[in-house]
């Protein structure tokens, strides 16, 4: 019932840099807050662009699969914003880097364990048959 009560413990990092990482479960409140920056930050993004732009790109993505949108259970994760999530979910950590510091300055690899991590223990992504039966 009360997310922030649902935490992991996560191993990160090699030799030197190797610490562990406490993750909450987010609140519904949270996820909502992670999947609205998303769309802002899309919002936002195609703003900028203006409209012959992004036609053009609309018409290059048609051509390259590598750019077509992301779906099934990547599609799951590419609905929250990544900095949003793990500002929400990360709750301490045994860096000697402050919290806000240390998030800002994280690696690919760790901001996406992370990132799949808090997800996946907020709103764990639905199997194929999960989807079939829920979307009947």
């Amino acid at each position: 019932m009360f997310a922030s009560r649902i935490k992991k413990q996560i191993e990160i990092g090699e030799g030197d840099e190797k610490g562990t990482v406490t993750i909450r479960k987010l609140s519904a409140r949270s996820l909502d807050k992670a999947r609205e920056a998303r769309q802002i930050g899309a919002a936002a993004l195609t703003s900028r662009l203006g409209s012959d732009l992004i036609k053009a790109f609309r018409e290059t993505a048609q051509d390259q699969e590598k750019l077509a949108a992301p779906t099934g259970v990547e599609a799951h994760y590419s609905a929250y914003d990544r900095a949003t999530v793990l500002t929400q979910g990360v709750e301490h950590w045994t860096f000697k880097e402050s919290l806000k510091e240390g998030l800002e300055d994280l690696d690919e690899a760790a901001a996406e364990l992370l990132f799949r991590a808090i997800v996946d223990l907020s709103d764990p992504p639905k199997t194929e048959v999960e989807r079939v039966e829920k979307n009947g």
